[in-house]
């Protein structure tokens, strides 16, 4: 029953990126970190390694514009985005609160040394990396002592990214409400 539903995503998704990925997230001054900030390094770090995928190098969940844009062009693998939107609360009903999420994989769509037959691959790719996040959500969705609403209430819609729309980066979005419970 938290309220944490931001840094949840964060918590869930990251264990998807490898350490290494997650530790080129913590680079702000100890001077200007606001509290928690420690707790989520460490909660990151200890993370286990079961779920990672060694082709993600970037990983972002974030609404700022600047931000993704900049972590989008120093990206040169996989990179995989959680952009949260609306919620709708109800603090009177279990799973009463439902969020909007956007789960991407991308890739960059560079034309030099390109041709179709490499785009087709790398669609490919980043399709099999989302489908293999998708499917981890379903499994520790259906285990038992996940209780605190869902990660995904299907369906489940998936459909490309235009490279024009996302930094020249192509790949696929999956787009779901996600439910929590959060009781007045």
């Amino acid at each position: 029953m938290s309220n944490e539903l931001i840094i949840n995503l964060f918590r869930y998704y990251a264990k998807f990126a490898p350490k290494s990925v997650l530790e080129k997230l913590f680079i702000q001054p100890a001077a200007s970190r606001f509290t928690g900030y420690d707790q989520l390094h460490a909660e990151a770090m200890a993370l286990p390694a079961a779920n990672e995928l060694p082709d993600l190098d970037t990983f972002i969940v974030s609404i700022n514009e600047n931000f993704l844009s900049e972590r989008i062009k120093n990206a040169s693998k996989f990179i995989l985005f959680v952009e949260y939107g609306a919620f709708s609360l109800d603090y009177t009903v279990p799973e009463g609160v439902t969020e909007q999420i956007a789960v991407s994989v991308a890739h960059n769509f560079s034309d030099t040394n390109n041709d179709s037959v490499n785009e087709l691959l790398l669609m490919n790719k980043c399709f099999e990396l989302l489908d293999t996040i998708l499917q981890t959500m379903v499994a520790d969705q259906n285990e038992l002592d996940f209780c605190d609403g869902s990660l995904a209430d299907p369906p489940i819609k998936v459909q490309a990214i235009d490279p024009a729309s996302f930094y020249g980066c192509g790949g696929w979005v999956a787009i779901f409400k996600k439910t929590n419970t959060i009781l007045a």
